[in-house]
């Protein structure tokens, strides 16, 4: 199975209603796109090197079989995202909502990592300024590897990436059973979803298996490798669900505490994804 496909195709069919709105919601003025968003905020720090020759913009642009030009694409609730200019975030849109000639399934999971690692990154300033006064947060080739802003060079690097996307998904399905468990009309919509996504029978039986297994935070919490991809997981849950029950605002409390992730991060996820703030 290829963690990364699927990983793309639950990130383009979306598990919640608000998905795609919030995908979108986190490349506008609010979240990535705007003046100094989270994505210029991350390749700033990162000198530009993250965006260069062999970088994420070219990975996403080939992937979605468009150049990174400038221009606007329409996202998967009609609107452009103001994903124009730059060509980072049109390469990004194309990834994520399937406006290029050639967009793929890894393409989209590329996209998906990128945004959430950009997301997470910029959280993770945000906790760090509140600390400590500062908005500094190292940012060398493992984070950019781990945040979806770099492609891997070697099968090493390859796999910490498929240990990432996989745990992803796990945490997606996992925030899913927030109200107790996947029912059955519940499942029907996730499967068929992503069989219209294309997704292949293995994936399929993935995706089954972990729905049946019991409600997991403490897991996913141990399997985070790192303060940064644990950020990247809350950000993913909060693209699985709608967020509009005591058990689902539960859930994400439980889920922040057990990550080990402060108010000023949660509020700062929850702002660039357009998600009302857990209380």
């Amino acid at each position: 199975m290829n963690a990364m496909d699927l990983l793309g195709v639950l990130m383009k069919s979306g598990m919640s209603q608000s998905g795609g709105r919030r995908i979108e919601h986190s490349m506008g003025s609010g979240g990535t796109g705007g003046a100094g968003g989270i994505l210029g905020q991350v390749l700033g720090g990162a000198g530009g090197s993250a965006a260069g020759s062999g970088g994420l913009m070219d990975m996403l642009g080939k992937m979605a079989g468009s150049p990174a030009q400038g221009g606007s694409r329409r996202g998967p609730s009609g609107g452009t995202g103001n994903v124009g200019g730059g060509g980072l975030l049109e390469s990004l849109a194309s990834a994520m909502f399937g406006a290029g000639r050639g967009s793929t399934r890894s393409g989209a999971g590329a996209g998906g990592m990128a945004v959430l690692g950009s997301l997470a990154l910029a959280a993770l300033r945000n906790m760090g300024g509140a600390r400590a006064g500062t908005q500094s947060v190292a940012f060398d080739d493992s984070t950019s590897l781990m945040a979806g802003l770099r492609a891997p060079v070697n099968a090493e690097e390859e796999k910490q990436v498929t240990d990432v996307a996989s745990l992803i998904l796990k945490a997606m399905i996992n925030a899913a059973k927030a109200d107790g468990r996947i029912d059955e009309a519940e499942r029907d919509r996730i499967i068929g979803k992503l069989e219209a996504g294309g997704i292949s029978e293995e994936e399929r039986r993935f995706v089954e298996e972990e729905m049946r297994k019991p409600m997991d935070i403490d897991s996913l919490a141990r399997a985070a490798p790192n303060q940064q991809v644990a950020t990247q997981i809350y950000a993913a849950s909060l693209l699985a669900i709608e967020v509009d029950t005591d058990q689902e605002r539960r859930y994400l409390q439980d889920l922040a505490a057990a990550l080990g992730l402060d108010d000023s991060a949660v509020a700062y996820l929850h702002s660039a994804l357009g998600v009302t703030t857990v209380h």
